[in-house]
C-alpha cells in the first residue's frame, strides 16, 4: 500500500500473527495513481505477498485526471495488484468504524468525512490518528457496513456514489492468517457477509 498519513498509522495499530501490512509512503506528496502503482511495484516483497493499492477518488476522477486514474487501476489489475478504492477518501473507511453506512453514503466530498470524524471523535487529525478511536473489535462492523454499502454502488472501478473497499483488504488479511492466529474480533472476515 502507498500513502502518506492515515493508512500507515491505521494499519500500524494492528499487530497480527503471520500477516504483516507494510505501507509504502508516497514521496514528494505524489498521489497520482500511476505513480503510486510504480512505487508499489518497486517495493521489495516476496513472491507470495499480496500487493494492495489504496486509492481515494477525491479529485482523481475529475476532468483530465480520470483517464490516467482508470488506466492505473487497469494496469494494477493486470499486474496482480489489488485495488481498495475509497470514494471520496480513506476517511470514509474510518467513519465506518463509528457509524452506519446510511450516514456516510451522502457525504459529498473529501472534506465532509473529515468533518464527520471531528464531530464523532471530538477531534481528527490525519497526521496523528489515535489507536483508541479504531479498536480491533470495530473492524468487523466497519467491514460489514462497507460491504453492505459497496453492494449498492454502481460504476465498477469508478464508483458513482460513496464507498470504501478497504474491507476487501481486511478480508484478504483474515484469509491469509490461520484461524488460530486471528483475534476473535477478526474471525469470519474472509467469509462474505452476504452469505
Amino acid at each position: 500500500m502507498i500513502d502518506t498519513y492515515a493508512p500507515k498509522q491505521y494499519f500500524s495499530f494492528f499487530n497480527l500473527t503471520r500477516v504483516q501490512v507494510h505501507v509504502v509512503p508516497t514521496q514528494d506528496n505524489s498521489s497520482v495513481a500511476q505513480y503510486v502503482l510504480g512505487r508499489l511495484l518497486e517495493f521489495d516483497h516476496e513472491e507470495d505477498d499480496e500487493l494492495w493499492m489504496l486509492l481515494d477518488t477525491d479529485h482523481c476522477i475529475q476532468a483530465h485526471h480520470r483517464k490516467g486514474f482508470i488506466q492505473a487501476i487497469r494496469d494494477a489489475k493486470q499486474r496482480g495488484v489489488h485495488v481498495a478504492l475509497s470514494k471520496p477518501c480513506f476517511e470514509l473507511w474510518l467513519l465506518l468504524h463509528l457509524m452506519d453506512e446510511s450516514v456516510v453514503v451522502s457525504l459529498p466530498n473529501a472534506f465532509d468525512p473529515e468533518k464527520a470524524l471531528r464531530k464523532a471523535l471530538g477531534e481528527y487529525n490525519k497526521t496523528h490518528l489515535k489507536e483508541t478511536d479504531y479498536p480491533l473489535d470495530s473492524i468487523r462492523d466497519a467491514c460489514f457496513r462497507a460491504e453492505k454499502l459497496d453492494a449498492t454502488v454502481a460504476g465498477g472501478d469508478i464508483p458513482e456514489t460513496n464507498t470504501s473497499r478497504v474491507y476487501q483488504l481486511w478480508k484478504a488479511i483474515a484469509a491469509k492468517a490461520l484461524p488460530s492466529q486471528l483475534p476473535d474480533a477478526l474471525k469470519g472476515l474472509n467469509i462474505a457477509f452476504s452469505d
